[in-house]
C-alpha cells in the first residue's frame, strides 16, 4: 500500500465528484457487463443516497432493478481498481514532476477544474511535499488556495470518512495508505 501521501483530498477529487462510486463517468471506466437499465438504476440509487435514503431502501431499489449482491460486489471491485489506478497515476505524476501526466491523470475529474496551469500544479506539488513532511495544516491551506477543500465530514482519518459515514452506496472512501 502507498504511504499516506498528500492525496486524501486529491484522491477524493480524482475519483468522483461526490461521495458515491456509482456516477456515470466512473461507470464508463469500469469493466463490468451492465445493461443500460442497471446503469440507470445505479445512478438513481446514487441520487437516492444523496437525498437521504437509507441503505436498506437503496438495496431494495437495486434488487428490484436487477442488481443483486454479486453484481454489486463486481461493481465495487471494479470501481476500487479504477480508483487505485487513478490515485497511482496522480501520485506518480506529482512525484515525477510530470505536468502532462498529471493533466492526463486528472482528466474528467473535479481536480481538473481546480488545477489548470503549471503554476497551480507547482502549488499542488508543494502541498504534497508539506503533507509528506507532516505539515497537514500547511498542505490544507495550499489546497484551499487552489479551491480544493477537505470534503465535509472528513475527520482524523487522513481525509477519509469513517466507515458507514459516506453518502455512497458502499460507505466511506477507500483508504490510500
Amino acid at each position: 500500500m502507498l504511504k499516506q501521501i498528500m492525496i486524501p483530498v486529491a484522491a477524493f477529487a480524482v475519483t468522483v465528484t461526490g461521495a458515491s462510486a456509482f456516477n456515470s463517468d466512473l461507470l464508463d471506466k469500469i469493466d463490468v457487463d451492465l445493461t443500460d437499465s442497471q446503469i440507470s438504476a445505479l445512478e438513481e440509487a446514487h441520487e437516492l443516497r444523496i437525498d437521504g435514503a437509507d441503505r436498506e431502501e437503496v438495496k431494495n431499489y437495486l434488487e428490484e432493478n436487477g442488481i443483486d449482491e454479486d453484481t454489486m460486489k463486481e461493481v465495487r471491485e471494479a470501481v476500487h481498481e479504477v480508483r487505485h489506478e487513478s490515485r497511482e497515476a496522480l501520485r506518480e505524476a506529482v512525484e515525477n514532476d510530470d505536468y502532462d501526466a498529471f493533466l492526463t491523470a486528472i482528466t474528467d475529474t473535479p481536480l481538473a477544474d481546480a488545477i489548470d496551469s503549471e503554476s497551480d500544479f507547482e502549488t499542488f506539488k508543494e502541498a504534497h511535499e508539506l503533507r509528506q513532511a507532516g505539515d497537514h495544516e500547511g498542505a490544507q491551506e495550499l489546497m484551499a488556495e487552489l479551491g480544493i477543500e477537505k470534503p465535509e465530514g472528513h475527520g482524523d482519518r487522513g481525509g477519509h470518512r469513517p466507515r458507514g459515514q459516506g453518502k455512497g452506496l458502499k460507505g466511506g472512501q477507500a483508504d490510500t495508505n
